[in-house]
């Protein structure tokens, strides 16, 4: 039982220093647009999001980042909070969506997650 113990020690540091975003803090990025980061992510977004069901492609094309948060996960993995103004390329028309996708800058898009994709709403 005793060699346990430095075990459950680690994990338990583990845990602490990396929690899973519930009391992280959202860090606004500075000029969403203008940061190429920020623009690739947001168009994996949309492209995996448009190709998410085989049978239903929907036809959409990123316009800009309106704006954009990240929040660290650990181990250089980051969570990326963006609202997007996307277009519809079959009716033209543009909506804003906010997604959330995790992912470590530099690494393969295999390793990207898109965690969410929902049309925006303003809080009041």
């Amino acid at each position: 039982m005793r060699s346990l113990l430095p075990l459950l020690m680690a994990a338990l540091v583990a845990v602490t220093a990396f929690p899973d975003g519930a009391d992280a803090v959202w860090t606004p990025i500075a000029n969403p647009p203008g940061t190429l980061l920020v623009k690739q992510v947001g168009n994996f977004t949309v492209i995996v999001y448009s190709n998410a069901a085989p049978r239903r492609h929907r036809p959409l094309q990123l316009v800009t980042v309106v704006r954009g948060e990240t929040q660290p996960v650990g181990n250089g993995v980051t969570d990326y909070r963006l609202v997007l103004a996307v277009n519809n390329t079959d009716t033209g028309s543009t909506a804003m969506y906010q997604c959330v996708v995790r992912g470590k800058p530099g690494s393969r898009a295999t390793t990207w997650v898109l965690r969410s994709f929902a049309l925006y709403t303003q809080a009041a």
